[in-house]
């Protein structure tokens, strides 16, 4: 993917980074599609040599990337995101792995390729339960439908609960902090994962804190980022029956190697890490910096401002 490095000059990689003239590169703002190399230098150079660089934008909601970048990171530089921007189409996707599991899909797609009539009741979405763990903007459009779309029993976890909007609230039965991790999970017929990817969440998700926790009914989801699962206690979890499916869309590395069981494992939906690439989902972030942009410029405060530490 391209990367904007000025509001004349792309680039797609770092020899053409390099081709720049020095005026080219002393820019005012640097906009990211994170995804290739190319980012983590062109942030590290711009912060060790341009003064004049004000803001910095991800036109992914995910910012692992750039404060990994520790010049970066400990600079006074704002950084956005496209918060927002992915939240419906990843509650949709979330109400299809909901579905797929309650409605036992893979099972049925399996008699029909076997042309096999066999008839097993369908379980009533609206008695099952749902955790957030990660709860905020994604969270929410996850909520919304699950809550009053299905009628699920909905409890968000938070780190600051009490920052939690009430429109946010609205959404959920309750919302709690991190304390109550362990008692929530235990009771739910499905876990979601929406963490950001830092220090304190890699590995987040793992056999002690949390798949040996859950019920063996109970299904994991995934779609915030792939390195906070443990995916071989995952693997692991499902192979003893410790849970009893999983949806995933992120993983620890991608593409996914064609070697790992996640592939060929029942009883998991597995999408590669599209789940937010709804036909307008670029456009949609470029209008949101856009209007970051205006307020920018107008010297108004910029939105969606992320906390690098």
């Amino acid at each position: 993917m391209a990367k904007y490095v000025s509001s004349h000059k792309i680039v797609k990689d770092m020899d053409e980074y390099a081709a720049l003239s020095e005026e080219d590169k002393m820019v005012d703002i640097v906009v990211v599609q994170l995804g290739t190399t190319c980012s983590g230098p062109i942030l590290k150079d711009q912060c060790v040599n341009n003064k004049n660089l004000k803001w910095v934008h991800s036109l992914s909601a995910g910012i692992d990337g750039y404060v990994a970048v520790q010049e970066f990171r400990e600079s006074d530089i704002p950084l956005t995101n496209a918060k927002g921007a992915f939240s419906s189409v990843l509650g949709e996707f979330i109400a299809l792995g909901v579905l797929y599991h309650t409605k036992h899909l893979e099972r049925f797609m399996q008699r029909k390729a076997e042309k096999k009539w066999e008839i097993e009741p369908m379980e009533l979405v609206s008695n099952k339960s749902m955790a957030i763990i990660g709860y905020g903007d994604i969270g929410a459009a996850c909520a919304k439908i699950a809550k009053n779309g299905f009628g699920m029993k909905v409890i968000g976890v938070k780190r600051k609960p009490d920052e939690c909007s009430e429109e946010y609230k609205s959404y959920c039965d309750e919302v709690v902090g991190n304390d109550a991790y362990e008692a929530v999970i235990k009771d739910a017929d499905f876990v979601v994962g929406v963490l950001p990817k830092t220090a304190a969440t890699e590995d987040f998700f793992n056999m002690d804190s949390t798949f040996s926790k859950m019920k063996p009914t109970s299904v994991f989801m995934n779609i915030g980022r792939g390195p906070t699962v443990q995916e071989e206690d995952l693997i692991l979890a499902l192979n003893e029956k410790k849970i009893s499916g999983a949806v995933l869309d992120v993983f620890k590395k991608e593409p996914l190697p064609q070697e790992n069981p996640l592939w060929s494992m029942p009883n998991v939906l597995l999408t590669p890490h599209c789940a937010q690439q709804d036909p307008d989902f670029m456009s949609d972030c470029i209008f949101q910096f856009a209007d970051n942009l205006t307020n920018f410029v107008e010297g108004k405060p910029l939105v969606n401002i992320r906390d690098k530490k």
